[in-house]
């Protein structure tokens, strides 16, 4: 089992954030179910593949488990959320940064006019089973998970050039 760090390490370099958004955006489009095609090697986001499309059901599929025995509706899976969770995990993946830093306005800026919005956010777990148990072991993830205004969901999963997973899961209801 890989080692998880509780914070990436930074990456060398600043003030790419028009890359990253681009670097995103191209990523986002292949990482959502894991299909299409990457982008090419002359751009930034290169060396980020998409997780298997199995990642990001495996993880939908564990969170309505756990909805389901706590006596909650399951979450139904929003292709646009996913979207929107890739490119988050490809932009932090890309400046090797974990933080929620702009993730509401990112749902607000594609067009989510919901009253209730969540992000959950990971680093370096190997797959969907441990990404969410580690979710459920954290107070503040586990409410996302739980929390009852929640109809759809959307998971996005990146892994970078060192192997290393970055998730993201998007809620709106």
């Amino acid at each position: 089992m890989t080692r998880r760090h509780r914070y990436p390490p930074r990456a060398p370099h600043r003030g790419l954030r028009a890359a990253v958004l681009v670097a995103a955006i191209v990523v986002a489009g292949g990482a959502v179910v894991g299909a299409g095609p990457l982008p090419p090697a002359s751009t930034p986001a290169a060396a980020l593949r998409p997780c298997p499309a199995a990642d990001a059901s495996g993880v939908v599929t564990r969170v309505n488990e756990a909805r389901r025995r706590a006596g909650l509706p399951g979450l139904g899976i929003d292709t646009n959320l996913a979207r929107i969770a890739a490119a988050r995990s490809a932009a932090m993946a890309f400046e090797r940064r974990l933080s929620h830093r702009g993730w509401k306005q990112a749902l607000r800026d594609a067009g989510l006019r919901d009253p209730a919005l969540g992000e959950n956010i990971a680093y370096n777990y190997d797959d969907a089973a441990a990404v969410t148990a580690g979710w459920m072991r954290s107070s503040g993830h586990r409410a996302n998970i739980l929390r009852p205004i929640f109809a759809r969901t959307g998971v996005g999963c990146v892994v970078d050039a060192r192997g290393h997973r970055w998730w993201t899961q998007v809620f709106a209801g």
